[in-house]
């Protein structure tokens, strides 16, 4: 059987953006940065394919 690798998400987020904060960042709030990253993808998403349809009309 295949092995996967467990990442811990909120471990990463915290690693990744403390750079641009002095305090320490809660798992709190790199949930909250994940939600806004996923956020602005997902937006992104949205008006791209809104674009690829406004196109093909």
């Amino acid at each position: 059987m295949k092995q996967y690798k467990t990442y811990n998400f909120i471990e990463i987020t915290k690693k990744e953006f403390q750079q641009y904060q002095s305090e320490p960042i809660s798992n709190t709030q790199a949930i909250e940065i994940q939600n806004n990253l996923f956020g602005v993808v997902d937006l992104l998403l949205k008006w791209s394919a809104e674009g690829s349809r406004k196109e093909c009309a």
